[in-house]
């Protein structure tokens, strides 16, 4: 095996282990605690930006393990704000379109009308309602940053840090990786899986060889790599990263020499670029045989930085036992007819991919919650699933709850 399949680990792993207890977990008393003190407290991706291109464009979002509906919505100051979707009055839901472009909102209940700046601008009947000061009744605000094209909310009365304090050291890192694309793909599915299973079955490519054999046979590794090791891992406080190695080997199928002969390569085709052009984040080692990133930002998202495309990846719990799934892949803005069929193609192929991933969600599930497995086994190759029971359990655990307490290996 060459020196390119060997992976270069950063980060504390000290306090990383190999044998992680499961079973509690998926219960419904867990899922309680889990609620309180990693959703109410993190800092949670709540949309692209990218959706929120023009003043006045907006989108509704849920937030489900909180029970709370968000409008996020560029304002005629082309600022970007995070509301809870309620309106002042009596509570109703005031947005039920998906998205859309509006100066104005207007609740159906009684039509009380808020700017897209989220001031009271009307009340129906407002003699009726003695002593109203309307700007104490705007709509109610949510904490958010926006982060390179990325929409960050915090749920808690105040947040114990800023998004700066919460990212780390990657914070600055990413800096201009998602400019000029535009979203080419939106998928949602709701699986019968617990929240924590979703998210670790997209943060090793352990499972590549064997799941996506069928569908991207050949696409990483190569005869240096037959095991597909990462060629970086690295963990931090919320979030972890790894970068895939891409095969030099891989044959091109007939439509992917068509199409992307025409066009700029994209999944499952990787392509030599200029690595010195990268942020510093995206494949952090400069490995020179790069194929993607995986970064799993805590605790439930997944970014997906590539040559030409990224993705994002939710994975929201509804309760202990459900997960909303969201995936959504952006790609370089272009009129090119090649260049949309090329996009298409990928899109196809990474949808049939991404289906793959989800059977083994719930299967996972069925046999841990069965009560016969107490305890699943990590390979240091699925170092960012350590990460993830270990970032969630200090969450835990500074809050008060339970705290799971992992056996060493």
């Amino acid at each position: 095996m060459s020196k390119d399949s060997f992976t270069v680990f950063r980060g504390d792993t000290s306090r990383l282990r190999n044998i992680v207890p499961i079973a509690e977990r998926m219960t419904p008393q867990f899922y309680e605690d889990e609620k309180t003190a990693i959703f109410r407290r993190a800092w949670l991706v709540a949309a692209s930006a990218l959706d929120l291109r023009k003043k006045g464009d907006f989108l509704v979002t849920d937030i489900p393990p909180l029970k709370m509906s968000l409008l996020v919505v560029r304002g005629n100051d082309d600022r970007i704000r995070v509301f809870h979707n309620v309106c002042r009055h009596r509570g109703d839901r005031l947005v039920h379109d998906a998205s859309g472009c509006r100066r104005a909102f207007s609740c159906g209940f009684h039509a009380w009308t808020y700017a897209n700046t989220g001031e009271l601008t009307g009340v129906t009947d407002a003699t009726q309602f003695p002593g109203l000061q309307k700007e104490h009744f705007g709509l109610l605000p949510v904490h958010s940053e926006v982060w390179e094209n990325i929409v960050f909310v915090n749920l808690a009365d105040q947040p114990r840090e800023s998004l700066r304090d919460w990212l780390g050291p990657i914070y600055d890192q990413y800096r201009g990786f998602s400019a000029g694309r535009t979203k080419i793909a939106d998928h949602r599915v709701v699986l019968n899986t617990n929240w924590n299973l979703a998210v670790n079955a997209f943060c090793e490519g352990y499972h590549n060889l064997y799941i996506h054999r069928n569908t991207v046979p050949d696409y990483q590794g190569g005869s240096a790599n037959p095991h597909r090791h990462r060629a970086y891992i690295e963990v931090g406080e919320h979030f972890a990263r790894y970068s895939a190695h891409g095969n030099p080997n891989h044959k091109a199928t007939p439509a992917e020499q068509v199409l992307y002969g025409n066009s700029r390569p994209m999944f499952p085709s990787f392509i030599d670029i200029d690595i010195d052009k990268l942020p510093p984040g995206v494949n952090p080692s400069r490995f020179d045989q790069w194929a993607f990133d995986i970064v799993h930002l805590v605790p439930n998202v997944v970014l997906g930085p590539q040559a030409n495309t990224h993705s994002l990846m939710w994975f929201w719990p509804i309760d202990h036992a459900h997960t909303d799934v969201r995936v959504q892949r952006f790609a370089f803005q272009t009129d090119r007819p090649g260049d949309r069929i090329a996009q298409a193609y990928s899109i196809v192929r990474g949808r049939e991919v991404l289906r793959e991933d989800l059977a083994t969600m719930e299967t996972s599930y069925t046999g841990i919650s069965s009560g016969v497995l107490p305890h699943i086994v990590l390979s240091q190759q699925e170092m960012l699933i350590q990460n993830h029971y270990r970032a969630a359990d200090d969450l835990l655990a500074e809050h008060g709850n339970r705290h799971v307490r992992t056996p060493a290996a």
